[in-house]
């Protein structure tokens, strides 16, 4: 599936002509500039927006080292944007914004993102979505709020570790109908790696790349053998982040295989068909200590 991202960077200016011969080349992308703002708009493919940003953050640091990524624009529309990019009237859009026209759509028009002078604003993301239920939108998939603010994260993460002051989380989640719960431990996450501390317990196991530590977000019905496949092709270990009954975050580190250090799940009674859940009830019960590193080899 491809996503549109609209990053905000630096490094770069419309200018530079041998850089935006390169990024049309191999990005197909547009370099706009705005105010002092310089933003690049380009889609990646992925099995979702947060996996296809962070490939593409990877590769714009391999093409194009000079770019700097600081976040994504929210790209903030108000009633004459939306009515200039739906095809319809300002009259419509209000009719949309107050609910007294809804078209094709039973769903409610998008919550305002805040108020820029004295008008208010929305997320064209949401806004396109919406628009799409009606046939007017523009087909482009772009993240939605949620996945906006991991995709932030992750910018942030990778920043710091570019800069030499901190590790690199890479989430990862299964896209299916359970997606929006996996969210839920996502955004959980995202506040926990705040605390350094928090982070420094997690790298205790080698990894193939040893800046970036991979994160799986789960459901309690997902099997664990699932964890390990979504870890990836020649990883050694990462962690594993999931919502307990009773809302907590559970965040495990995971190894493919039998490291030092590890704790084999087939010990604890846990066989192939062992679910998350199994696995959180362990400690919640208080067998398994949440910090204990895991091996999740079931052969």
């Amino acid at each position: 599936m491809e996503f549109e991202f609209s990053l905000v960077v630096d490094g770069i200016s419309v200018d530079d002509e041998l850089a935006l011969n390169s990024l049309y080349e191999k990005y197909d992308a547009i370099l706009l500039s705005h105010q002092g703002r310089t933003v690049l708009v380009v889609s990646y493919e992925g099995p979702n927006s947060i996996v296809a940003a962070h490939e593409l953050l990877n590769a714009l640091k391999r093409d194009l080292p000079q770019i700097s990524v600081l976040r994504l624009d929210a790209d903030l529309v108000g009633v004459s944007d939306i009515a200039t990019r739906a095809g319809r009237t300002r009259q419509n859009v209000d009719q949309w914004i107050r609910g007294t026209r809804h078209g094709n759509s039973v769903a409610p028009f998008p919550a305002a993102e805040g108020i820029v002078g004295r008008s208010l604003v929305w997320r064209w993301s949401e806004v396109n979505e919406w628009l799409e239920g009606q046939g007017l939108g523009d087909g482009v998939k772009r993240p939605n709020r949620d996945e906006s603010f991991m995709i932030d994260l992750v910018i942030s993460q990778t920043l710091q570790t570019l800069r030499g002051g901190g590790l690199a989380i890479e989430v990862v989640a299964k896209q299916d109908d359970r997606f929006s719960d996996r969210m839920v431990a996502m955004n959980l996450l995202g506040e926990a790696i705040q605390d350094a501390q928090f982070l420094e317990s997690l790298q205790t196991l080698p990894r193939k790349n040893s800046h970036r530590l991979k994160v799986v977000c789960s459901v309690l019905l997902d099997p664990l053998s699932e964890v390990v496949e979504q870890l990836g092709e020649g990883e050694l270990s990462g962690a594993l982040a999931a919502i307990s009954t009773e809302g907590a975050l559970h965040l495990t580190p995971i190894a493919v295989t039998r490291l030092p250090g590890t704790v084999s799940v087939r010990e604890m009674g846990l066989g192939k068909d062992a679910t998350v859940g199994d696995l959180i009830l362990l400690q919640v019960n208080g067998r398994l200590d949440q910090g204990t590193p895991l091996s999740l080899e079931f052969a």
